[in-house]
């Protein structure tokens, strides 16, 4: 019998700056760490791409009890240069993740963000404002000066077949590219012209440093800058034990990319 699983989490946190997605400012830190994993059961007919008879299917897809949330990590025994270190295992899933008590993190976080207006590095929404099914998504910051590699790998080291995702950009990006407006009185980031990309690379492993394959989305090509969902084909990458989220663009200096280095993800789905 096929069987197919969707996990949500209710989590979230912020990556590499202090953010705060609620306007209002409410401090419900305290609720926030109390926020707990709900596992689903899907029927057949709410998951699309998966035919094949003795199939198992996992979908990595989220919810928060609310909009404007994020997960904060309570592992404070663990510290890894400046971050506390909390990887999120939502079975087979692990997902790399890190956060300090300054609301600073690199790899992916959990969030229900919804603010699709607010330009600069305070907001690190998704400009779609929501999950493809659900309020919540995870968020990337994959800067080339990061300590934690943006990754998602599985439990045991056992190998899965990649199938497909959504990918879109952040509202810190997007702002940054199509109004030339990253939050800072003068702009790190460059006029953004027709020749202009930026690019997420998604590359499979076989083992730590194999890689069995890459798929390339244009989250920018010139203005045309993605603004919805956007689902993208992983069968290329074939079975993996871990799958890597790399970002590039044209504009890039001394320091590396100025285009902010995030984007969204949601329903990351693999079968074994």
């Amino acid at each position: 019998m096929k069987k197919i699983y969707s996990f949500a989490l209710m989590a979230l946190t912020m990556g590499f700056v202090f953010v705060s997605c609620d306007k209002d400012n409410k401090d419900d830190n305290e609720e926030l760490e109390k926020d707990e994993i709900i596992i689903h059961k899907l029927p057949v007919s709410s998951i699309s791409g998966v035919k094949e008879n003795n199939i198992t299917s996992y979908t990595l897809s989220m919810s928060l009890k609310k909009n404007d949330q994020y997960y904060l990590s309570d592992d404070t025994t663990t510290k890894v240069g400046y971050y506390f270190k909390d990887n999120i295992e939502i079975d087979p899933f692990i997902i790399n993740h890190t956060f300090s008590s300054s609301g600073f993190g690199e790899s992916f976080t959990f969030t229900s963000c919804t603010d699709a207006t607010t330009p600069g590095f305070t907001n690190l929404s998704a400009i779609t404002t929501t999950g493809v099914s659900t309020n919540a998504y995870l968020i990337s910051n994959s800067g080339a000066w990061n300590t934690t590699p943006t990754e998602i790998s599985f439990k045991d080291g056992k190998a899965y077949n990649a199938i497909e995702c959504y990918v879109t950009n952040s509202t810190y990006a997007y702002l940054a590219i199509k109004d030339h407006n990253d939050g800072n009185p003068t702009p790190y980031v460059k006029e953004w012209t027709d020749q202009d990309i930026f690019t997420l690379t998604i590359t499979g492993y076989n083992g730590s440093d194999i890689p069995t394959g890459s798929v390339e989305v244009k989250l920018a090509e010139g203005m045309n800058i993605l603004k919805e969902w956007k689902k993208v084909d992983l069968t290329s990458l074939g079975k993996v034990k871990k799958i890597a989220f790399t970002m590039s663009s044209t504009d890039s200096g001394q320091w590396g990319i100025n285009t902010p280095t995030y984007f969204c993800l949601d329903q990351l789905k693999v079968t074994e």
